[in-house]
């Protein structure tokens, strides 16, 4: 009787023991299976271009495949629900961009709460919006521009309803009285073929979706919308050098992970990931497709996701948006 209650007794203290111990035992041998990468949107877009980037840089330095898988719908939240709902484990990581805090404030029923259910990684890369023009219209200086739209009918397409680019516009009409009418298409590609083609005259758009057609004379950029010039156009102005104060819009990208990831796995992937943006190779490819690549840390990044959650929250209500 009293072998069997001492046998019990130090089976109990070794599960325990590998229950306690597990944790930090799983943390140090991560990765030991592939990892997915989940891109909220379709192929072809920021967060697809970034994702397949970082994808095979951070491989080679896990020493695991890290598998792109694309799940678009519903503005990225199917996507980011699907990781916010998945293991933490360090095995299924999302490509966002700001959309992910974008989203909560123009969608009434959502499926997670981002700021409680996902954690960054680490930010990797910033992009711009130009707008721009084409030749239906002649000014070329922010202040004609505002002047002419409140006596002419001016339309500016956008990829779609609440995207950072509809909401560029709507903060430049609310800061400056413009009245810049909204066309919302489905993507970027449509929405740039009419710009070209001369059905809209204006755009808020990703520097890499037009920063050909600036170069080709098709389009004239009047201004940028970040706090400082971009790199690929050192001759536009921002938007508030241009005489807007206080504008500055653009997006982030950035890799999350469900919150219920241990600091050990999280921290392994941040490492990996500050590795990749320190190669000079990843950053010229990076900033050749029209990005400023900058790597954020984690803890910094987690303030930025919560201060752009703030933003956009006011941006959306004082705009009247809603999607749903």
């Amino acid at each position: 009787m009293e072998m069997k209650f001492i046998f019990r007794a130090v089976l109990k203290c070794g599960i325990v023991g590998m229950l306690l111990a597990g944790t930090p035992l799983q943390a140090k041998d991560f990765p030991n299976q592939p990892i997915r990468l989940v891109v909220p949107f379709s192929p072809g877009g920021g967060n697809d271009t970034l994702a397949r980037e970082v994808a095979p840089r951070l491989s080679a330095l896990l020493g695991q495949s890290v598998v792109v898988e694309n799940k678009p719908g519903a503005g990225g939240n199917i996507g980011a629900d699907y990781v916010a709902k998945s293991a933490g484990d360090g095995y299924t990581i999302l490509m966002a961009s700001n959309q992910v805090v974008i989203n909560p404030s123009l969608y009434a029923d959502m499926s997670f709460d981002v700021l409680k259910d996902l954690k960054p990684i680490g930010l990797v890369a910033d992009v711009q919006f130009a707008l721009v023009r084409n030749d239906k219209i002649t000014v070329n200086e922010v202040p004609e521009l505002i002047q002419l739209s409140k006596t002419s009918n001016l339309h500016h397409g956008t990829p779609g309803m609440g995207t950072p680019q509809h909401l560029a516009a709507e903060v430049f009409n609310r800061m400056t009285g413009a009245a810049l009418a909204h066309v919302p298409y489905r993507g970027t590609g449509p929405m740039i073929a009419d710009l070209v083609g001369g059905q809209i005259e204006l755009a808020f758009a990703t520097l890499p979706s037009v920063d050909g057609f600036i170069k080709e004379g098709r389009l004239r950029a009047l201004a940028v919308t970040g706090s400082n010039r971009s790199p690929l156009l050192p001759d536009v102005p921002t938007i508030e050098e241009a005489g807007v104060k206080g504008y500055s819009v653009s997006t982030w990208y950035g890799l999350l992970v469900p919150r219920s990831t241990p600091d050990e796995v999280s921290g392994r992937l941040e490492s990996a990931l500050r590795e990749v943006m320190q190669q000079d190779e990843a950053l010229k490819s990076i900033a050749a497709k029209g990005f400023e690549p900058k790597f954020v840390a984690a803890s910094d990044a987690d303030r930025i996701m919560k201060d752009d959650f703030q933003k956009w929250e006011s941006a959306i209500k004082d705009a009247q948006i809603t999607l749903d």
